[in-house]
């Protein structure tokens, strides 16, 4: 009988930090949220919902009982305000550098601490957006720092943006997009149009990559418990299209990864088991990314 560790991604026994592939860190962070609330319980209800999936993944073949081995951090707890416990995030993970992380969010706003805590220059990093609100307004209801103004944040840092399914955004933040300055966004009722287009342009992606889904960036069809859900977003098969394509690009690595703005369900399974499924499609295909990059250099030497 298999025994399951609540406290660690998919019920597995896992590893300490210093072996693990990969290591989840939960960040039950919510401050600035402006609509539906409750993406601080989601870390907990990912971990939860992970525990009803199965360790095999039959699309890349991974089996998490073997590889990659996973460490879950304890949920990393602040009362401070969001620069505060953004650089209590950007402390903690930058000791993790080497290894993958994918943080569980909580609110948008972590993505900044994550980032700016694993790369050792933002200014050579892409980061890979999936969202309904391309969060590039510089302020909103007066504060510089939250989840809506995240990627104007790293986009001054100098991040170069890539960002997927964005459908909701001010003017201000249209004609900053439109100035074409490290930042490309396909807006979802261009997808269809430009589809092939961005999936090779991910594959040809080079150096760092770092890969942040906002679950509302995925159809309300598909998760409809986030704190502001739009109509016409990403499908399942579409997400999984660029979780697959930044993966697998032959001259990129992706760093680490966050799935953020989940509400979690009060009557599980609601979404939860939905968002669970999505953090392990990607440390799925991170690993078999990985292992195919690997053994392509060995094949050269």
């Amino acid at each position: 009988m298999t025994v399951i560790h609540p406290d660690q991604f998919l019920g597995l026994a896992g590893v300490g930090e210093a072996e693990a592939d990969a290591i989840l860190v939960p960040l039950p962070f919510e401050r600035t949220v402006s609509y539906g609330t409750g993406t601080w319980r989601a870390p907990r209800a990912i971990l939860d919902a992970s525990c009803q999936i199965e360790f095999f993944d039959e699309e890349t073949g991974v089996d998490f009982e073997e590889r990659p081995r996973l460490h879950t951090l304890p949920a990393l707890l602040d009362d401070a305000d969001v620069e505060s416990y953004l650089q209590l995030v950007r402390e903690r993970v930058a000791g993790l550098r080497g290894k993958f992380v994918l943080g569980l969010g909580g609110e948008h706003s972590v993505t900044y601490g994550l980032v700016m805590g694993l790369a050792a220059s933002p200014r050579e990093l892409t980061i890979v957006h999936i969202d309904a609100h391309a969060d590039l307004i510089d302020a909103l209801d007066g504060r510089r720092w939250s989840h809506g103004t995240v990627m104007r944040r790293l986009w001054e840092a100098g991040c170069q943006l890539i960002q997927v399914g964005i459908r909701s955004l001010s003017r201000e933040e249209y004609a900053l997009i439109a100035r074409k300055e490290r930042i490309t966004t396909v807006f979802a009722h261009e997808m269809q149009r430009r589809w092939r287009a961005l999936l090779a342009r991910l594959r040809q992606l080079r150096g760092p990559l770092y890969l942040s889904v906002d679950v509302d960036g995925l159809d309300p069809a598909v998760i409809p418990h986030t704190g502001t859900p739009q109509p016409n977003g990403l499908s399942w098969g579409q997400a999984m299209d660029v979780v697959r394509a930044v993966t697998e690009a032959p001259r990129a690595h992706l760093i680490g990864a966050d799935v953020v703005e989940l509400v979690a369900s009060p009557h599980p399974p609601g979404c939860d088991l939905v968002a669970a499924r999505l953090v392990m499609k990607i440390l799925a295909f991170w690993w078999r990314g990985r292992r195919h990059r690997s053994g392509a250099r060995l094949a050269k030497e």
